[in-house]
């Protein structure tokens, strides 16, 4: 081999190691946690709730995926956020009464990494453990929030 082949090899290996390094640092400045409160969410029968669901460090999470469902429910979630709009693909419960909202005013939604859920019309069937999942190009975390109804 000349020295001509050896110098496009070597210039090949260096964009590769570039290209690997690039990635490995855009991993780990994405890397986020998913938060939610400790606390179970109390609501009335008929009333609306926020289900506060935030991800720390705050960042921008128009471009993750944002997905809340019930138990085994993943495929059929309650909400679906994905590729930057929600996707029609919800529970038959939940049609029209699930969305993304503000966990407080001072939140500066998506932009800031709030991914909370607003439900609607909340019925007894509402009452348990809802998941807050969020994805990225390389990593997801998840957590738990529990809502309890309560009588009218």
């Amino acid at each position: 081999m000349g020295t001509n082949g050896l110098k496009v090899q070597i210039a090949d290996v260096h964009r590769g190691i570039r290209f690997l390094l690039k990635r490995v640092c855009v991993s780990l400045s994405v890397s986020f946690t998913v938060v939610v409160p400790g606390d179970p969410i109390a609501a009335h029968v008929g009333s609306t709730v926020i289900l506060p669901c935030w991800i720390s460090p705050p960042e921008n999470a128009e471009a993750l995926e944002i997905r809340w469902y019930r138990h085994d429910q993943f495929s059929t979630p309650v909400l679906l956020y994905n590729h930057g709009k929600l996707q029609d693909v919800q529970e038959e419960p939940y049609r029209n009464r699930s969305s993304l909202a503000l966990r407080s005013d001072q939140s500066g939604g998506l932009k800031d990494g709030d991914v909370s859920l607003r439900l609607e019309k909340l019925r007894v069937q509402d009452d348990g453990f809802f998941h807050c999942y969020v994805s990225g190009e390389s990593l997801y975390d998840s957590r738990e929030v529990v809502l309890k109804i309560t009588g009218e």
